[in-house]
């Protein structure tokens, strides 16, 4: 707990060693302002010769205060001590290797230049708490973080990103107990479940299909590692997820604690969702907690969630000038935000856009009824469309389709036409999108399509920047 974030630990102080550093900084004080009050009144009492290092540990202000095998005076050396042997030498402090008559030495020293205090664990030579915590904490336990190779991660780089994800500390604490944990208790060379928990499990697996990594993760358990390697080879990597917005490590650390939680549902009998929805979770969940660290960021003012027990239909269409051609999305979400179903359809003729959003709207509805829905919020970003339903008048090309929109709409228990902007309504112009694209009809239940996770997680997020 006590060891630094850098070295595998939680960054914890170690009071012993603060408490030390905290006394080395009074003494250094007195070093540096001898004529304080206080040094005063402390050297009158402890140290009359005013050889405070030396009324402990030894140290001093000359050479006649210096011993030369004991005390650390060499700048250049690595325990600041004399390398050479002492060996039959009768010579104890450095005012006997100095002429008294001209003040010359093997090297020139400047004539009557008094010696000085400086704090070698600093570039600049002066004391600081942090690097005298540091210097103990290093004297105290460096010798007691030496493990067998495959213990743990060694590699530093591994917890500097570990600890800059952006996600929730109880996320990064979850990751952490994961890389630390994955070795056995008992032996070096033992590994526990983990790689089964987050990447193997039939459900671990479709949650990270759904989000569209899984192609990536796999490639990552093609090497027979511990499923802590892993993670820490995808936290040391960095990479990032485009179409996301989210870096790979903070996706599959959230995705691991909340499989995790999931986990703990199950084995108290508690029913959990599909893994779609967990996918979307996931994301949101990572995508919030980002935007919430950024310094300006605002609420997202877009597709809002439906009054419970009501379903949401988003409807959108495009249209090829050129071809005579179009295509139409729709989705049905719930008030979780979850997708209830979907479809995209590739329409090969069509006179112009406002029958495309027609079409669109028909199709919508129509997805509505099969899968059962009764009261229905019905969403299109066409203003022209939302005025017939409405109660306007149309004699355009789109009339006859407007008439079998009439039709399927009596027939919903409770239903209302809305107008959204375009930025509320990306899912659905992204399925729309798509159909132009593939020339498909396609239709979806429960299970979202990759392509439209992103949307989908933009529409649940709170924030925006």
């Amino acid at each position: 707990m006590c060891m630094p974030k850098g070295k595998g630990g939680m960054g914890f102080r170690d009071f012993q060693s603060f408490n030390l550093a905290m006394l080395a900084k009074q003494v250094w004080r007195l070093l540096r302002e001898p004529e304080s009050l206080c040094a005063r009144v402390l050297r009158a009492r402890y140290y009359p010769d005013g050889k405070l290092l030396s009324a402990r540990a030894k140290s001093g202000r000359d050479g006649t205060q210096i011993k030369i095998w004991e005390d650390n005076w060499i700048p250049g050396s690595h325990n600041l001590k004399v390398q050479t042997r002492r060996g039959n030498n009768l010579v104890s402090r450095v005012d006997e290797l100095i002429n008294p008559v001209d003040f010359t030495w093997d090297i020139p020293i400047t004539l009557g230049r008094e010696n000085c205090v400086a704090w070698h664990y600093n570039r600049n030579g002066l004391f600081s708490v942090k690097s005298a915590y540091h210097g103990q904490w290093k004297e105290k336990f460096e010798a007691k973080i030496m493990r067998p190779q495959g213990s743990g991660p060694s590699d530093q780089k591994v917890w500097k990103n570990h600890w800059k994800l952006d996600v929730p500390g109880k996320i990064k604490i979850f990751g952490w107990r994961l890389i630390k944990e994955g070795g056995c208790q008992v032996c070096p060379s033992g590994a526990e479940d983990i790689k089964h928990l987050i990447f193997l499990c039939d459900r671990a697996k479709a949650v990270w299909r759904s989000l569209g990594i899984w192609d990536k993760i796999s490639n990552l358990l093609n090497s027979d590692r511990f499923g802590s390697a892993i993670l820490e080879e995808i936290i040391r990597r960095g990479e990032e997820i485009q179409e996301l917005g989210l870096g790979l490590a903070e996706l599959v650390l959230t995705g691991g604690w909340f499989l995790w939680w999931e986990r703990r549902q199950i084995s108290h009998g508690e029913s959990v969702q599909v893994p779609s929805r967990s996918g979307l979770f996931i994301v949101s969940l990572a995508k919030n907690y980002k935007l919430a660290a950024k310094p300006e960021v605002k609420l997202r003012r877009g597709w809002k969630k439906p009054p419970e027990r009501y379903l949401i239909l988003n409807v959108d269409a495009s249209y090829d000038d050129d071809n005579g051609c179009g295509s139409c999305g729709a989705i049905l979400r719930d008030g979780m935000g979850g997708m209830v179903a979907a479809s995209c359809s590739h329409i090969s003729q069509l006179v112009d856009a406002p029958m495309a959003e027609a079409y669109a709207l028909k199709e919508g509805l129509m997805l509505a009824q099969h899968i059962g829905a009764n009261r229905l919020i019905v969403q299109s970003d066409c203003m022209e469309v939302v005025d017939i339903m409405k109660g306007g008048f149309t004699a355009n090309s789109a009339a006859p389709i407007y008439d079998e929109c009439y039709i399927i709409w009596s027939g919903f228990q409770e239903v209302s036409m809305e107008h959204l902007n375009r930025e509320a309504n990306q899912v659905a112009h992204e399925l729309a999108r798509r159909a132009m694209i593939t020339k498909k009809n396609c239709i979806w239940d429960d299970d979202p399509p990759s392509f439209i996770i992103h949307t989908l997680a933009n529409d649940v997020t709170i924030l925006n920047q």
